[in-house]
């Protein structure tokens, strides 16, 4: 014992010499400022396909197989025609080329025989033609081509619904509802949103000959969404607990993932007739949202550091992955970020291959952060440490850019689909929001599921006004001047409140506001106790009923090292945990804070943790 009181000594006496050396953690690597100019979306050369049991696979983009001649063989007929002068009729019409071929050899051998006896002046010849489609499923390229003819590794479309371009890419989504021709172009829907294609970019097949089409199906008490990649893949994941008005062993039909039908036709004909309304569905006044996919990352998991290491080691098991470990970084910076820690994991998952991409193992890069053009490991960002890439995209791509109301990639705070969500503007692959939160339903950990009440502001958010409490001072209008127009936006309802007989949501707010809540302020540190705005209820359908929407601006978990609890690791940290160690009863810790003080994870509070602890605050070792 007095070994290990003379060594405390020393440990004491080492502190004068580290006056000043206070480290912030959440301050200790610099990140460069907001910078929003490369607007086009985060490519990596792989993509993850989530299978039925929860477990991943790698796809290289390389690897993908984008042999669309059957499809397109699928998608024509050819007539046997008879010209006479200026008559021309049909005889006959086959599915494929050769039969149409040998019916014509057939006529010109019988014509032939009788050439002698007649004069007939008739030909024949087959004649290729696209077939008219009713019911039709639109099968869409892998590459397109930018405005001045160059090939670019995703398609461009118009947005009926709100506008805006965006991008998708049938390497990663094949399919998608055809609806009809308009204006010149090809229009049809996929990831919830309404897109005009320019004709080259895609192919239309009845849907009676069509092999591949995506669909939903329930199966153990969950949904489950089957759907094709390149020409001839597919994959399968959870979608969320099974909704009480779809059965096992149906298949469903739905392009937006919120309203289901059992006929493909019956789905192509409420296309035809609105892009808002769908009559003859299944669910039509229920519409599905997956609570993870349109949860707002201004919300807090309850999932703890060590919950996320669990599941890092079962993806990876015993391969080198620059993910494992890093649980209590995704919870500190939801803390100091207002970013859920939960969301930012399941991202980070599927863009390192659970850390184990080149891109992570060499850039420590978890997220493809940078990967934006046809070179992604060269153009992907380098950062010192996997840590500091949780840091960056909690701060910068989504507390301060992608969350920024102002912020040309808005279009929610929820990871989303192509309509709405990150995923509109961070990823091609339309159901990368999809997967990111698939994620989380092969884990069961407790009450973090419906937790918050999620309601889904209606239709386009044009000129649309948010108020700093109800009826009063307008805070923000989004869709006006530098905002982007959002559509059918989902937000957290944090309460119900009514003023002179109208009824009144407040809801947090996806972008920091100033003190006075009187305007955002993307660069604010977000504050969910300040952070909130009202709406008014009637433009509000409420799709989540949760459990609990209050967040709280206190930390949800601990931070090693942090043992007074004040968000930074200093000698203050070392001073407390010297006197706990040299007595426990009289200097006693929380569990929280105990838990900070186990440096070294072994289950036990030593000199040993002491040690490491002076070690990070001196030399900046990490623990």
């Amino acid at each position: 014992m007095r070994k290990k009181f003379c060594r405390l000594c020393m440990l004491v006496i080492s502190l004068t010499l580290v006056i000043g050396l206070v480290i912030n953690v959440s301050n200790q690597n610099s990140v460069e400022a907001k910078d929003s100019s490369s607007k086009g979306p985060e490519i990596t050369d792989y993509f993850t396909v989530i299978n039925e049991d929860g477990s991943t696979s790698i796809v290289d983009f390389d690897d993908i197989e984008n042999d669309n001649s059957a499809i397109i063989e699928q998608s024509k007929e050819y007539n046997l025609v008879a010209k006479t002068g200026n008559d021309k009729e049909v005889i006959a019409t086959y599915e494929n080329e050769e039969e149409a071929q040998e019916a014509l050899d057939n006529k010109v051998k019988t014509k032939s025989k009788l050439r002698a006896r007649t004069f007939s002046v008739t030909t024949y010849a087959v004649e290729e033609k696209t077939k008219d489609i009713e019911y039709g499923v639109l099968y869409l390229e892998s590459e397109g081509k930018d405005k001045n003819g160059n090939l670019q590794p995703y398609l461009t479309y118009d947005n009926v619904l709100t506008g805006y371009d965006g991008y998708t890419t049938g390497s990663y989504a094949k399919d998608a509802a055809y609806i009809g021709e308009f204006n010149g172009k090809i229009r049809g829907k996929q990831a919830g949103v309404v897109m005009d294609f320019n004709k080259e970019d895609v192919t239309i097949v009845d849907y009676t000959k069509a092999k591949n089409i995506s669909h939903y199906y329930v199966e153990g008490g969950y949904l489950y969404h089957k759907y094709y990649y390149g020409s001839k893949s597919f994959g399968v994941q959870k979608v969320g607990k099974k909704p009480s008005y779809l059965s096992e062993g149906i298949n469903y039909y739905s392009y937006d993932g919120h309203y289901f039908y059992t006929s493909y036709p019956t789905m192509i004909k409420d296309y035809q007739n609105s892009n808002t309304s769908y009559p003859n569905a299944v669910n039509k006044s229920n519409p599905f949202y997956n609570y993870y996919q349109f949860l707002s990352h201004r919300s807090k998991t309850t999932l703890t550091s060590s919950n996320f290491n669990t599941i890092t080691n079962d993806k990876v098991g015993s391969s080198s992955s620059k993910m494992k470990n890093m649980g209590q970084y995704y919870i500190d910076n939801q803390n100091t970020y207002g970013t859920n820690a939960l969301l930012m994991f399941g991202v980070s998952g599927n863009e390192s291959k659970w850390g184990t991409s080149a891109i992570a193992q060499d850039k420590n890069n978890l997220f493809g952060h940078g990967a934006v053009d046809n070179n992604p490991y060269y153009g992907a960002n380098g950062y010192e440490n996997p840590q500091t890439s949780i840091k960056y995209h909690a701060e910068k791509f989504i507390s301060n850019g992608y969350l920024d109301n102002e912020d040309w990639r808005y279009n929610g705070g929820h990871l989303g689909d192509k309509l709405s969500g990150i995923n509109v503007r961070y990823a091609s692959d339309p159901y990368w929001g999809e997967k990111a939160a698939s994620v989380n339903y092969y884990y069961n950990y407790g009450n973090d599921y419906n937790k918050y009440t999620i309601g889904i502001i209606n239709g386009q958010q044009k000129s649309y006004k948010l108020y700093k409490e109800p009826g009063s001072t307008v805070t923000h209008t989004l869709g006006s001047g530098s905002s982007p127009r959002t559509y059918n936006l989902p937000v957290i309802v944090l309460d119900t409140v009514t003023v002179s007989g109208k009824k009144w949501y407040k809801i947090q707010s996806d972008t920091a506001l100033n003190e006075s809540r009187t305007d955002t302020d993307w660069d604010n540190q977000y504050k969910f106790s300040r952070d909130y705005l009202y709406v008014p209820a009637s433009d509000v359908t409420i799709v989540t009923n949760g459990s609990d929407s209050s967040t709280s601006d206190s930390p949800t978990s601990y931070t090693r090292g942090d043992v007074n609890g004040d968000g930074k690791i200093s000698s203050s940290d070392l001073l407390k945990l010297e006197k706990y160690i040299i007595n426990s009863n009289k200097n006693n810790l929380t569990s929280l804070q105990k838990e900070a003080a186990d440096i070294n994870n072994d289950g036990k509070i030593t000199t040993s943790d002491l040690l490491k602890l002076e070690k990070y605050i001196v030399f900046g070792t990490k623990f």
